[in-house]
């Protein structure tokens, strides 16, 4: 029985990397492995596009946009984030918070900055996101004010 231990072991090991590879087709694991940005959720999509505002990383932003599709008053938010964390180098993301949504694809999140230099920034959007043939992508952004939160279902 002693002797035997190892091979309990690497048997529920192996059980464990069937079941797995079971589970998820080996091409969305390796995939999603091989570019994190394009796992298979809209919120890694919406968390990832965050992150890159937040590391100043704005040619990897557009990756996750769907450019053709999105509104000018989309297109316009984005180019304030950018210029945003352009200008304010001590600008850091503080907290992105996931509020409940009505369906997968359209994510509601309140964002939080903070900054050294001047009070913090918070704002509530809602993401419209779609899946494609390159991974999930936004395709639309829109500001929701407090005011226009309070007619919410």
């Amino acid at each position: 029985m002693r002797h035997s231990r190892y091979l309990w072991f690497v048997m529920i090991i192996m059980s464990c990397l069937v079941t797995i590879i079971a589970w998820k087709s080996p091409q969305n694991v390796v995939s999603a492995m091989a570019q994190p940005q394009f796992a298979d959720s809209p919120r890694v999509v919406v968390q990832r596009f965050w992150d890159c505002l937040d590391t100043r990383q704005l040619g990897l932003v557009d990756q996750f946009l769907s450019g053709k599709e999105m509104s000018p008053t989309g297109k316009h938010e984005i180019e304030n984030w950018k210029s945003l964390v352009e200008k304010n180098p001590l600008l850091s993301l503080q907290k992105l918070e996931f509020l409940s949504s009505s369906s997968p694809q359209s994510i509601l999140i309140r964002v939080s900055w903070t900054s050294p230099l001047k009070e913090n920034v918070t704002a509530t959007y809602a993401m419209e996101t779609q899946s494609t043939s390159s991974g999930w992508k936004i395709s639309q952004i829109q500001k929701f004010s407090p005011q226009s939160m309070v007619n919410l279902p």
